[in-house]
């Protein structure tokens, strides 16, 4: 009844993310942006962000800048430019399990 691509989207996160692009860009936590690949989704996303902070790495999706009805980029109270959501995951143990496929994967891509 259903085609292949349902049991591929419910394939593992951390056996196929491949890292296609590395754009390293240090600035506080952020170390680099990727370009990556999930095969068994047939998905590809630019501009996961990956970060670090002592001993912790995480990578998160892409976010866009949230603008006012005039265009203008809108700040938090500390000056730092607040973003949108574009993708998420609909539970946080997902989105774990992504961001440390996408960060193991970038290590191996920076290693290569």
């Amino acid at each position: 009844m259903f085609s292949d691509i349902h049991t591929r989207a419910q394939a593992p996160l951390t056996e196929n993310i491949i890292v296609l692009d590395w754009r390293p860009c240090e600035r506080n936590t952020l170390k680099g942006f990727c370009k990556i690949k999930v095969p068994a989704w047939g998905l590809v996303i630019d501009g996961v962000a990956v970060h670090a902070k002592e001993d912790r790495k995480w990578a998160q999706l892409p976010a866009r800048p949230q603008v006012d009805k005039d265009g203008n980029v809108i700040r938090e109270d500390d000056g730092k430019i607040k973003y949108a959501k574009i993708l998420e995951f609909d539970n946080k143990r997902k989105a774990w399990d992504f961001s440390d496929a996408v960060v193991e994967a970038v290590a191996r891509k920076v290693a290569a």
